[in-house]
């Protein structure tokens, strides 16, 4: 079973942005709201507890009876039915003092404390409107020394409080209504604006994918560089890949032309036949490698340089032996180079085939030797190679011969071959036979 493809990363942060903006907010919305009815109830038992102390305050004794002073803070105490009662009764529930506001209503009746000195808030419901009960037991002491209990009982309408909170539970919920908008709208813009690198990468992925672009460019967020300069590598190494591949396939075919050559001889021996079938086997080989190699060598076999020499001048003279060409070589019997046995003919290959199909006759192959390098001179007796081109003749496709039909490669694998073995080359001219002089440097 196919596994789902994941939702787009827009679509999954909006949803997250819609599920938990409502729910902070939300939970904002209470915390304010507890704060606010708090503040509110804390207010109104400061003013029920300023009440208490108001009639507290006004209290005189007549002849042994409770008289409640005419001039009283609280104006509503006095008012028909303000919203604002009170009473005054004894620990035993006997009335002393009713205030003028309450004459008329049907007071619920005031449970005494369990001790003095402790106040009591509680809601009570009168003419079926919600009341708040401050109850408070005091005692009295008379001038003879005596203890009088006194139960007040005050009760304030709640009418006007709740009618507060629910105006400002209203405007709450309108302010945090339009911050939750505002709030997506915002988080959408910064999402479309955050995510816009990440749409401008697909692009290019598309982009490169059509062919319409070879590399990401550095214009990416520092969050995304490492991503690019990988993507940018993966490109990179896989462009080579492809360039070693089309470069092999010359390279193979442009090797497999001297033995080619050297086959169609007609009197070419049997054992001559199978040399050079074995050198074709060899070549391919060898190619192949190269094609999926990394072009790094480890330790290798040193390889005796003057039979190679000499074995490939032998072939080289059949394959141009309309010219008759005289090949010396002056390379000591014990020279011995740390090169591939394959590389080594790839090399020296190329080098004496351009330079027989230079050459008027003569071809020159010397070496000398210190105690790290070993420099090889290969020269000819041909027309040479003007100055001007000798810095691009051994780039690939780059000719610098009108002698004979040819790509252009040969050279340009001499130089791969020594750039991976550390080693130089460099092209001047002949002093002895006055054609060209190809001088490799090669670490002994």
């Amino acid at each position: 079973m196919p596994r789902k493809r994941p939702g787009s990363i827009t679509r999954r942060l909006l949803v997250a942005s819609l599920t938990t903006f409502p729910l902070l907010l939300a939970l904002t919305g209470v915390a304010i709201d507890r704060a606010h009815t708090s503040s509110l109830l804390k207010a109104e038992y400061d003013r029920l507890r300023l009440q208490f102390f108001g009639l507290l305050g006004g209290i005189e004794w007549q002849e042994g009876h409770l008289v409640m002073s005419e001039r009283l803070q609280e104006s509503r105490f006095t008012q028909f039915r303000s919203g604002l009662y009170a009473t005054i009764a004894s620990d035993t529930g006997k009335p002393l003092w009713r205030s003028l506001s309450s004459e008329s209503l049907k007071l619920p009746a005031a449970e005494v404390p369990q001790r003095a000195g402790q106040a009591i808030i509680t809601s009570v419901s009168i003419n079926n409107k919600p009341h708040f009960n401050y109850r408070y037991l005091a005692i009295w002491e008379n001038d003879n020394g005596g203890e009088t209990p006194l139960l007040f009982s005050i009760y304030s309408d709640k009418t006007t409080l709740l009618g507060e909170l629910n105006r400002f539970r209203q405007q709450l919920a309108i302010w945090l209504g339009s911050v939750l908008v505002f709030a997506i709208v915002l988080s959408a813009i910064i999402l479309y604006w955050g995510l816009r690198p990440l749409r401008k990468l697909a692009q290019d992925l598309a982009d490169l994918e059509r062919g319409d672009k070879i590399a990401l460019d550095d214009a990416y967020p520092r969050e995304l560089h490492g991503v690019t300069e990988n993507l940018n590598q993966l490109l990179e190494k896989e462009q080579k890949q492809r360039e070693r591949y089309r470069n092999t396939l010359a390279d193979l075919a442009h090797s497999l032309k001297t033995p080619l050559a050297v086959l169609r001889a007609e009197d070419l021996s049997h054992h001559d036949r199978r040399e050079q079938l074995q050198r074709m086997e060899n070549i391919v080989a060898y190619q192949l490698q190269r094609a999926v190699g990394t072009g790094q060598h480890g330790l290798l076999r040193k390889v005796d340089l003057a039979p190679l020499l000499h074995r490939l001048g032998a072939t080289l003279v059949k394959v141009h032996r309309d010219k008759s060409i005289q090949l010396t070589v002056n390379v000591a019997d014990d020279l011995r180079i740390a090169i591939d046995e394959q590389d080594s003919m790839e090399l020296f290959g190329n080098l004496l085939d351009n330079a027989c199909k230079a050459c008027q006759a003569r071809v020159t192959v010397s070496a000398s030797v210190s105690d790290t390098r070993v420099e090889l001179a290969i020269e000819d007796d041909g027309p040479g190679i003007p100055e001007e081109k000798s810095d691009t003749l051994l780039q690939r496709g780059q000719r610098g011969d009108q002698y004979g039909a040819g790509q252009g490669i040969g050279l340009a694998v001499v130089r791969d071959i020594i750039e991976s073995y550390n080693a130089d080359i460099s092209i001047t001219a002949s002093a002895t036979l006055g054609g060209a002089r190809f001088v490799l440097t090669l670490p002994r």
